[in-house]
């Protein structure tokens, strides 16, 4: 059944034509500055400080709201030689963020407790239990790491109980702060900082990368060099999180890149070793498909504490032991998100008209995967999703949105129908009884109306540059290359070619799922590889529009400029 609106019904978005005379730096190649001005770079000057920013990274963590206050108690626990426990979330964001602040701190002579929670057993979040138990184990301080902002109960346990809580995270406060020694996060309203706390130049700050400045302020009170290596964790959290790769988180993720290449990490070279990826060769797209995956397994389907065992082992034998268990858990993932698709888009399909925001709910949508459930719900009928597990007593959500839409506002509308809520504009998730699961999903869908109703929620190819295939040449290639690293807010680049002539089209895979296609454009030929989507191909296709991102051929001598074609369609009048 194809529904008007929904997956099928595609409508590609060519940029509008913007004035390049002003981008003429060195031998810019004309697709690549009509690339850059499609995205407001429009002079020599804006492409300077988008390549390297006039401002010295990594920013002064002292900026931060918050740092003050959390250097000072973090110094006194290392001239005490305190027992911290380090209390993250449990996906990459958390478990890459407590793994630094936990090397950080052991390096300083502090007892680290790293605790992550279970998903199924306690959820998101600081808990009066999670609290108890590590205050019992010794515990005199307790960090949180990409969580803890809407944790104001528990922490107020700990004050109780004469312990200190000092709150990192980069969700956005509800109803004020925890009464903790510092709350440090970028995103916290004006009101609540002191006014000379009020400029830390970029707000973007995922988890990890809150986590690595408190390392980088601890260590520069105590004197001392921060350690590099901090980065590639910092990289690895910043491209999991989906926060935009610009500023200071392109630094850090350029930089954890290039010091992964040759990491001394045993877990990252063990995680490269499973995924059959060489450590030079990660950047963030096979680090977001091939490495995140595999670290957020352990959460979705086990233990996040293995994820976290896997990063910070100090031997090869131990790494590789846990990176292969890992592995096993992603392979059930992915099994078992594929069982939950399957159920999620038949209620979809089954559904007379799209409503504004898609509610799914289903036993068979397990909780480590109703994330990923609605992560692809929104992509493919792009409109905010909400996916509930109802396995438990109670339903548990994820939910995911579009640009343009803050799915948190959404759900604390109905915060006073719910158990508990958190989240931020884009991610959010909540946990909500059965009986009032039916009027939850009411007022979201009519929360959703109200906003979007006058948008056009057609899925959308979006186009960065159309582009002839002979224009694709070393320049350009070397051009891709100083642009990235690709994520959130610089993607990778979308281009399009019109009216190409198909030469050969092979299929490929077991299936025969995919297709291999060689085309050709004003005397260039290249090749073209369109994964998944071996079913749309068909008769009268002897010409096409393509859209696609670019790739190394590495099937081919030299390894040439492929295209990775995202979709495909008959071009007008072929």
């Amino acid at each position: 059944m194809t529904i008007a609106g929904g997956a099928n019904a595609l409508r590609w978005a060519f940029p509008v034509a913007r004035d390049i005379s002003a981008l003429r730096s060195g031998d810019l190649p004309p697709v690549i500055a009509r690339l850059l001005a499609g995205r407001g770079i429009v002079n020599d000057q804006k492409l300077q400080e988008f390549l390297n920013p006039p401002q010295e990274l990594p920013y002064d963590p002292m900026l931060l709201s918050g740092m003050g206050a959390a250097v000072e108690r973090l110094g006194r626990a290392v001239e005490r030689g305190e027992t911290a426990a380090v209390f993250g979330d449990f996906d990459v964001d958390g478990i890459t963020g407590t793994a630094i602040i936990s090397e950080g701190l052991d390096a300083l002579g502090v007892k680290v407790i790293p605790y992550l929670p279970s998903r199924a057993d306690e959820g998101h979040g600081l808990s009066d239990g999670a609290v108890d138990g590590l205050i019992d184990l010794g515990a005199s301080l307790i960090i949180t790491v990409d969580t803890g902002i809407t944790d104001a109960g528990p922490v107020a346990r700990a004050k109780g109980r004469g312990v200190d809580v000092i709150i990192t995270d980069h969700h956005s406060p509800s109803h004020g702060l925890p009464d903790a020694v510092a709350c440090v996060n970028p995103h916290l309203p004006e009101g609540e900082l002191p006014l000379f706390r009020r400029h830390y130049p970029f707000r973007d700050l995922c988890g990890a990368g809150i986590a690595f400045k408190l390392m980088q302020g601890l260590y520069g009170a105590q004197g001392l060099p921060w350690d590099p290596g901090l980065l590639e964790l910092a990289a690895l959290g910043t491209v999991a999180d989906l926060v935009p790769l610009l500023d200071e988180n392109r630094y850090i993720v350029a930089e954890g890149i290039g010091r992964m290449a040759e990491t001394r990490r045993p877990g990252i070279r063990a995680l490269c070793e499973v995924a059959r990826i060489a450590p030079e060769d990660l950047d963030t797209e096979t680090i977001s498909y091939q490495i995140v995956p595999r670290l957020n397994s352990a959460g979705r389907m086990g233990d996040p504490m293995d994820s976290l065992r896997l990063l910070t082992a100090q031997s090869d034998e131990e790494a590789l032991l846990l990176a292969r268990r890992l592995d096993e858990l992603n392979r059930q993932r992915r099994d078992a998100t594929s069982a939950a698709m399957d159920a999620a888009y038949a209620q979809v399909e089954a559904l007379p008209d799209l409503p504004a925001l898609l509610v799914v709910a289903d036993e068979g949508i397990r909780l480590g995967v109703a994330g990923l459930v609605a992560g692809r719900l929104a992509e493919r009928y792009r409109r905010p999703a909400v996916a509930l597990s109802l396995a438990g007593a109670d339903a548990v959500a994820s939910a995911r949105s579009i640009p343009g839409f803050s799915i948190i506002d959404a759900i604390r509308s109905v915060e006073h129908l719910l158990v508990r809520c958190g989240g931020h504009s884009q991610a959010a998730g909540f946990t909500v009884t059965q009986d009032a699961r039916a009027e939850v999903t009411r007022r979201l869908e009519s929360y959703a109306a109200d906003r979007l109703g006058a948008m056009d929620l057609t899925p959308t190819v979006e186009i960065d540059a159309v582009a002839k295939l002979p224009e694709f040449n070393r320049d350009v290639r070397e051009w891709l290359a100083a642009l990235e690293p690709f994520g959130k807010g610089n993607p990778r680049p979308v281009f399009a070619s019109l009216g190409v002539r198909v030469m050969g089209a092979h299929y490929m895979g077991a299936s025969q799922q995919h297709l291999r296609l060689r085309v050709e454009q004003d005397g260039a030929e290249m090749t073209a590889l369109a994964f998944g989507q071996g079913d749309a191909w068909g008769a009268g296709m002897e010409r096409l529009d393509l859209a696609y991102t670019l790739m190394e051929d590495a099937r081919q001598p030299g390894n040439p400029l492929a295209l990775r074609v995202t979709h495909f369609r008959a071009a007008a009048g072929a």
